[in-house]
C-alpha cells in the first residue's frame, strides 16, 4: 500500500524549505523530529492534533495530506552554474510538481484532454545550423510568420504546455520536463518583471523539450539552446533585413529598436549577429567590452512593452467556479488562497 500521507508530508516540507528539525520546532514541539521521520516513512500515522499542527506549520490545508500524489516529472535539471542552494532547488521542484497535480486534477474534472505534438520533424541536434532549422520549422508549423511573437507563454499554453511561474527565487531562470507517462510538457520560469529575460528563458526551455541533444556535450547543449531561443524570437531573415548582410559597426538605436519589437535583449541580438556572421568576432568582442563598461549585463537600455503571463490555469479555475463545477472552497485551494481571498477577487458580471 502506498504511503500517501508520508509522500504528501515530505512534499509539503520540501516546498516549505524545512528540515525535519525545523518543522518540529515550527509545530511548537507538538511533533518531534523522530516522529516526522516515521510519518514520512509510513511507519506511524498521525492523530488529529498532530495533523492540524503540521498543516499550520506548513501552511497547507489538512486535506492536502490525503490528495493523490501520482504526478512525477522527468528531466527536471538545474543548470550547472545555478546559484541556487540545494534547499531552494528542492523547493522549486516540489512546488512545480504540486502545481501540476492541481492542474491535471482540474483538467480531469473539466474533462479536458492533455497532450502535445512536437512540431519538429527531425529533432536530432548536432550543430548550430540544426537549431536554426528547427526554429524555422516551428514558426512555419505554428503559422507565426516572420514577425515577433508577442505572447510566447500564452502561445505555448494553447499548444498544451503547462507553464508555472515561480516566485521568490530571483536567481532561478527556468526548468523544463515531462510529466512521467503522460507526455505532457512543463516549463517552470521565474516570475520576473524582466520580460525580455523571461521570454528568452521560456524559449531556451522549449528547446530542451523539443530537441534531441544526445549527440553533443552538456556545455554545447546550453549554447545551442540559447541559439534556438534567439532564432525563434528573431528570425534570420528579419535580422538580415534590419541590419544588413555584413556590418562593421552597429548603433545602440538599432538594437533598442529590435529589442522593443521582438522582445529579445540587445546582447542576445548581438550574439545572434556574430553567429550569422553579420558582424565579426572582433566586433562582437568590442560590443561585449562596451556592454560591460556601461553595466548592460545587469540592466541594458531599451524597453519591451509586452506581456508574458501564464493565465490558463487561473482561467480554468475561474471557469470551473463560475459554472459551479467546483466549489469556491476547492477553487481557493487550487489557487493557494483562502476562501475569503478568492471571494474578494471574483466578480461575476452576469
Amino acid at each position: 500500500m502506498i504511503n500517501e500521507f508520508g509522500v504528501r508530508l515530505h512534499s509539503a516540507r520540501k516546498m516549505a524549505g524545512m528540515s525535519m528539525a525545523a518543522l518540529a520546532e515550527e509545530t511548537g514541539a507538538v511533533v518531534s523530529k523522530q516522529a516526522i521521520s516515521k510519518y514520512e516513512k509510513g511507519q506511524i500515522k498521525p492523530g488529529s492534533e498532530v495533523l492540524l499542527a503540521l498543516s499550520r506549520a506548513l501552511d497547507v490545508k489538512a486535506d492536502y495530506f490525503f490528495r493523490s500524489s501520482k504526478v512525477a516529472i522527468t528531466g527536471l535539471e538545474f543548470r550547472k552554474k545555478s546559484r541556487l542552494s540545494k534547499k531552494a532547488e528542492e523547493q522549486i521542484k516540489y512546488k512545480t510538481i504540486d502545481f501540476l497535480q492541481k492542474y491535471l486534477e482540474l483538467e480531469s474534472i473539466l474533462n479536458i484532454p492533455s497532450g502535445f505534438d512536437n512540431p519538429v520533424t527531425d529533432n536530432k541536434i548536432r550543430e548550430y545550423a540544426d537549431v536554426e532549422r528547427a526554429a524555422r520549422e516551428i514558426r512555419e508549423k505554428w503559422q507565426l510568420g516572420k514577425g515577433p511573437v508577442p505572447h510566447l507563454i500564452e502561445l505555448l499554453e494553447d499548444k498544451g504546455y503547462k507553464v508555472f511561474e515561480v516566485e521568490d527565487f530571483e536567481h532561478f531562470d527556468g526548468l523544463s520536463g515531462f510529466v512521467l507517462g503522460m507526455d505532457i510538457p512543463v516549463i517552470a520560469v521565474y516570475k520576473s518583471k524582466n520580460l525580455v529575460r523571461k521570454r528568452f528563458t521560456v524559449a531556451h526551455e522549449l528547446a530542451h523539450l523539443l530537441l534531441d541533444f544526445s549527440d553533443v556535450e552538456e556545455k554545447t547543449t546550453e549554447k545551442l539552446c540559447h541559439g534556438f531561443a534567439g532564432a525563434l524570437l528573431l528570425p534570420e531573415k528579419i535580422l538580415r533585413e534590419e541590419l544588413g548582410q555584413h556590418r562593421n559597426r552597429i548603433t545602440e538605436w538599432e538594437l533598442k529598436k529590435l529589442k522593443g519589437i521582438f522582445g529579445i535583449s540587445m546582447q542576445a541580438i548581438m550574439a545572434r549577429a556574430v553567429k550569422l556572421e553579420i558582424i565579426s568576432k572582433n566586433g562582437y568582442k568590442s560590443f561585449c567590452i562596451h556592454a560591460s563598461k556601461l553595466g548592460w549585463r545587469k540592466e541594458e537600455p531599451g524597453r519591451y512593452e509586452g506581456k508574458e503571463v501564464a493565465n490558463r490555469f487561473k482561467q480554468l479555475v475561474y471557469y470551473a467556479a463560475a459554472e459551479q463545477v467546483v466549489s469556491f472552497s476547492k477553487a481557493a485551494e487550487l489557487l493557494n488562497k483562502s476562501v475569503a481571498e478568492f471571494d474578494q477577487e471574483v466578480h461575476f458580471v452576469s
